[in-house]
């Protein structure tokens, strides 16, 4: 029982821990996911660490060093410097993230933590850059699924209806293929808001690690069925040939067996890899079992995700997809764990590129970083 994964409540319990938290028990907190401990500081300046002179009136630490006396606080020098929230509420955002599995909004997490939205979305997008920086790269090994979905530029159906004629009578009496052809409103994909709405379509293009003992078809314990074990995701202007074989080479050992569908993209992987694939127009599994449904599955959530913020946005895309990924990837860790590893990776050295001063007002417009679109570049 041991080695049982911790279920049901026992998962959460850190949620409730928290809820009875003061300032001083946030920030002891917060010290010892930093520095590892909460008697001993490291100066974000000169490094020492040891139990510098502690100023209680504003919370913050002096070096002890007669050479460096910097003074610094909890957040000094990470992605959350000269953040105005409290040690409680850092702490209470953290819980907030980790515990919506389809993501949080920006007015539910405003409302939650009593601050405006604008502070809700800059804290929010420094979170997805901290998971998509300091995500797990090394080439995957094993049983790898890969597969690509379409986001953003969603096109709109046409406001007028098809009169009723021979084709929609059959299209609710005849056969599929008709039926599949005469809709009641169509989508007309000439019109100038759908032409833009076209150019701002993405494909994410996952690449799913199974565990090595995976197999999702038997008959046998949580050990045999745990599904993903890591996902590398890149974002990319179409499912290409080009883009899918750069990735493979770059995140995939070669010798690995790779499970894809049945498009043209996926063709050259055989050349380095095992690859099999899935026809979808037969089946989502193959009498041999072969399958993409970790992609799928992955997907998913991605779409779940999509309908909780209302769609995404190119220039933000990689970012909420990294974030979905790392989701994914913990569903199975406590709460205490995740929430333990986000604010690691907030509190450690280094600020924010490209949501530091986001909301600086418009003194700072030239001090701002052009956020720039993670793409992978289109085919020749």
């Amino acid at each position: 029982m041991a080695n049982q994964p911790t279920r049901g409540a026992a998962r959460r319990y850190f949620s409730k821990q928290i809820r009875h938290y003061n300032e001083d028990q946030a920030e002891a907190t917060l010290a010892e996911f930093r520095w590892g401990c909460t008697d001993r500081q490291a100066c974000p300046k000169c490094g020492v660490l040891a139990q510098h002179f502690r100023i209680k009136t504003r919370r913050q630490w002096r070096c002890i060093s007669a050479e460096c006396t910097h003074t610094f606080s909890i957040t000094s020098g990470t992605r959350f410097d000269n953040c105005k929230l409290t040690r409680l509420q850092l702490l209470q955002l953290a819980e907030a993230f980790e515990g919506s599995p389809k993501g949080i909004t920006l007015v539910r997490l405003a409302r939650a933590l009593c601050i405006n939205e604008k502070a809700a979305q800059q804290n929010l997008m420094k979170i997805r850059e901290a998971i998509r920086d300091n995500a797990d790269r090394r080439p995957l090994r094993g049983l790898i699924h890969i597969d690509g979905a379409h986001f953003c530029g969603i096109l709109r159906k046409s406001m007028r209806r098809v009169k009723a004629d021979e084709s929609s009578v059959l299209s609710k009496h005849g056969t599929p293929a008709a039926r599949a052809r005469v809709r009641g409103r169509s989508i007309n994909a000439n019109t100038p808001d759908n032409i833009r709405r076209a150019e701002n379509k993405r494909v994410v293009i996952a690449l799913v690690e199974a565990f090595p003992a995976s197999n999702i078809f038997a008959c046998g314990s949580d050990d045999t069925r745990r599904g993903a074990s890591r996902i590398i995701v890149a974002s990319c202007y179409t499912e290409n040939m080009g883009n899918v074989t750069e990735l493979v080479h770059k995140y995939v050992e070669p010798g690995s067996i790779i499970f894809t569908d049945e498009n043209v993209a996926y063709a050259r992987l055989g050349q380095e890899h095992e690859h099999h694939f899935v026809n979808h127009t037969e089946g989502y599994c193959s009498p041999d079992g072969v399958t993409d449904n970790l992609a799928e599955g992955f997907f998913s959530r991605v779409r779940g995700a999509q309908h909780t913020h209302h769609g995404f946005r190119p220039p933000y895309f990689e970012l909420y997809a990294w974030e979905m990924a790392w989701r994914e990837m913990c569903r199975r860790e406590t709460q205490e764990s995740n929430i333990r590893q986000l604010l690691e990776w907030m509190l450690s050295p280094g600020y924010s590129h490209d949501w530091r001063h986001y909301h600086g007002g418009e003194k700072r417009k030239s001090r701002r970083c052009v956020r720039r679109e993670i793409v992978m570049p289109r085919p020749n």
